[in-house]
Parts: C-alpha cells; sequence; structure tokens
C-alpha cells in the first residue's frame, strides 16, 4: 500500500462530469492504465450486469460497492462504464487527487470522481454522496474496505459508511419519489493471471532477500521460503519497534503486534483503548493526529515529530493487517502467490511492476433493497446498518471463494 501525506490541508474535489471528455479519459485508462500498467487483457463479466443495466434504465439510485484488492480496480470498473454506457461515479480517497499535481485533480473530476477525507467529517463529500443516490442520475462506487490490501481472495471487514450513506438516501427518496428504489449492488472483482510467472518467482524472492542481506534460500520451495523470508522481516519490525521478539504462531504475533501498536497509540492521544477491528481504530487514530497537526499554521517541531512517530507506527499496523497469516498455506496458488511477492515488493522497494498478463472477472451480485430496510433502520438505525454491512460482505466474500 501506499503512504500519503497527513500534513496537508484538505479541499474538497467535487465531480465535474463531461460526457466528451469522461469518453477520452475511459481510452486513455483502457490504453495506458488498465492494459499497460495493469496487465490486464480480458474483462469479463460473470453475472449480473444485465440487472445493473435494468435498475438503471429504470431510474433507480444505485451504490454498487466493490471490494479493493488491486490498483487496477477503478481502472475495470472505467472500461464497464464506457462498454455498458453506465456513467459510473466514484467516491475516491483524498491522497489520490492530492498524490501528483497538475491535471489529475481535474482530469479524475471530469471523469466523475470526487474526493473524501477518510479520517475526516468530510460533510461535502458525504453531502456530494447523497445528492448522487437521490438524484438517481448516476450509479455511485465507494469502495467500502478502504485500503488496497492486495488480498484477491479474501475480504477484509467494510465500513460502515458505504450503507449508512445509502439508507439514509433511501429514506429521503421513499418520501420525495415514492416510484423510485434504492439498491446497493455488491460487487465483487477477481484477478487471475493468464500468463505463467511462475518462474520469476525465485529471482523476486532472491532481490527481497538480498535486501536484508540473505543468500538466496534456494533449497526451500517457494512457499516455505516466502513464509522464512516474511517472518525474519517481522522479527525485524518487532525489534525495532518492540526492542524483542514476540512468543506464539504467526497469527498470534501479527495480531499481538499490531494490537500493542495502536494501543499504545490510543492511550497517548485517547487516554483509552477504543475497541473495534484495527483498520477502523487507525483511521480514528489518524484523523486525530490530523486534527493536531493542522490545528495551528505552524506546529512546533516537537509536536510534528511525535505525530509523524505516531503515523509512521500506525502505517506498520496497516501493513501487517494486510498480511493474514496463513492465507497464503490455505491455497498456495499462482495468484496467491504472485501477490504476496507483489505486496512484498511494494511495502519494501516502494514499487512493483505487474508482470503478466491478467485477466479480470466481475460479479455484480443481487441487489439489495433498501426500500425493504427502512422500517429496520426507524427502529434501530446501527443495527440496521450493521446488517446491511454484513449482508454485502457476505454477498461479497462467497463470489471472491
Amino acid at each position: 500500500m501506499n503512504r500519503f501525506q497527513e500534513d496537508t490541508p484538505y479541499e474538497f474535489h467535487p465531480p465535474q462530469y463531461s460526457k466528451l471528455c469522461a469518453r477520452l479519459i475511459y481510452a486513455v485508462s483502457d490504453f495506458f492504465f488498465l492494459r499497460r500498467k495493469h496487465r490486464i487483457a480480458g474483462v469479463k463479466i460473470a453475472a449480473g450486469g444485465d440487472e445493473l443495466i435494468r435498475l438503471y434504465k429504470q431510474g433507480h439510485s444505485l451504490l454498487i460497492t466493490p471490494n479493493h484488492s488491486d490498483h487496477c480496480d477503478p481502472h475495470a470498473l472505467l472500461h464497464l462504464s464506457k462498454r455498458l454506457k453506465l456513467p459510473l461515479h466514484f467516491m475516491a480517497a483524498r491522497e489520490i487527487f492530492e498524490k501528483e499535481k497538475g491535471l489529475r485533480a481535474p482530469i479524475l473530476q471530469k471523469a466523475g470522481v470526487f474526493s473524501v477525507d477518510r479520517e475526516g467529517a468530510d460533510l461535502k463529500s458525504i453531502k456530494q454522496a447523497m445528492k448522487l443516490l437521490y438524484d438517481a442520475t448516476y450509479p455511485l462506487v465507494m469502495f467500502p474496505e478502504g485500503e488496497i490490501y492486495h488480498l484477491n481472495e479474501k475480504l477484509t471487514p467494510l465500513n460502515e459508511g458505504a450503507a449508512t450513506l445509502a439508507l439514509r438516501a433511501a429514506k429521503k427518496v421513499k418520501k420525495d419519489k415514492p416510484e423510485t428504489r434504492c439498491y446497493i449492488i455488491p460487487t465483487a472483482l477477481r484477478y487471475s493471471y493468464i500468463d505463467d510467472i511462475s518462474t520469476t518467482f525465485p529471482e523476486r524472492l532472491a532481490r527481497l532477500e538480498a535486501h536484508i542481506l540473505w543468500a538466496p534460500q534456494n533449497h526451500l520451495d517457494i512457499v516455505s521460503r516466502i513464509y522464512k523470508f516474511g517472518e525474519a522481516v517481522l522479527s525485524l519490525k518487532e525489534k525495532e519497534f518492540l526492542n524483542r521478539t514476540l512468543d506464539g504462531s504467526l497469527d498470534e504475533r501479527l495480531n499481538t503486534f499490531r494490537e500493542h501498536l495502536i494501543s499504545n497509540e490510543e492511550k497517548k492521544y485517547f487516554a483509552e483503548i477504543k475497541t473495534g477491528n484495527h483498520p477502523t481504530r487507525v483511521r480514528m487514530l489518524r484523523g486525530k493526529i490530523r486534527s493536531i497537526i493542522l490545528a495551528s499554521e505552524t506546529p512546533g517541531e516537537e509536536t510534528m515529530t511525535k505525530c509523524r512517530a505516531s503515523l509512521d507506527k500506525l502505517y506498520v499496523a496497516i501493513q501487517l493487517y494486510s498480511y493474514p497469516g496463513q492465507y497464503l498455506r490455505e491455497k498456495p496458488s499462482m495468484d496467491r502467490i504472485a501477490e504476496t511477492l507483489h505486496k512484498f515488493e511494494e511495502d519494501i522497494f516502494e514499487d512493483s511492476k505487474i508482470l503478466g498478463q491478467r485477466s479480470v472477472e466481475i460479479t455484480f451480485c443481487k441487489p439489495i433493497n433498501l426500500m425493504d430496510r427502512l422500517d429496520d433502520l426507524q427502529k434501530d438505525s446501527k443495527r440496521a446498518v450493521s446488517d446491511v454491512t454484513t449482508e454485502i460482505e457476505a454477498a461479497i466474500q462467497a463470489v471472491l471463494q
């Protein structure tokens, strides 16, 4: 995953969709990003495409919620937007707009992309998403996982923001536009290599091993070699932050290490340990730290040093979260080996290239009619949001497995 700056003031970027500009942007996305950078040779709709188009043509409000396992995900969906003549709009992390200066932001906006501050109370982005869902002119895409964890066959816990927005919009639509329905479309994107890239694995592992001053561990099979390298890097990070290595199984060490990093920062900034999954707690901490950094035009050097050290620890915690201990051993396929190596290369070298042709299969799961959930929303809004989020997770995970 990418490391982004946390110390820049946020500026909301609204969508400025242009049908003419979008066509050009789709073409550029297809040629330079989908095919050349991400090496996608084919995009297949496995199921649900006809139903999606039918609901769109009937004028219903649509929120598409895909998993987010690959940097290519938006480009795969832009390809479908062009192919199906479906003017998708996207909510995207603010960092995407800030990562590079120049034309990036206006180009994204012309394609119907708008920004969101994931760690802040971004009311402008929320209002924009609500308006899109209420107007039902453009289907909206939100990635409720939030981060890209490079887990092509495993869904991480979803943020409840997507369900919250959609249910709120459905409530307003029912009041003002009784002929319109609001739907969430859980969507699964799954990548597979077309080329046999297994011959690249030994050389890539040798490069990673050399980075920690090891000789190539050629006496081991690929999976054992990956785990040996991973445990070595984990030990190095444990020594860096804890001054010791942890006991227990790999899964236990990963969870204990994450918890240590996160809970120590929570004590520092909140004076208490929070509940919830680790990504949710990290988002809360990042939001708190960013508010401290931006509270003054010139925060003191001591404050900045403290905040940056905290952000580094939280970044490591999220990196650790993207490595489920037994994920590769459960199914040591070429695709899982490739995505694990890709993740190591991205985390360690901050750069990684896709080395073979791939295909992506997109499944639009059974739509969730939110008009059927408004009674539940009225009785217990928190429970209604949780139930819808759980249903989205179950639908996507069933396809990925």
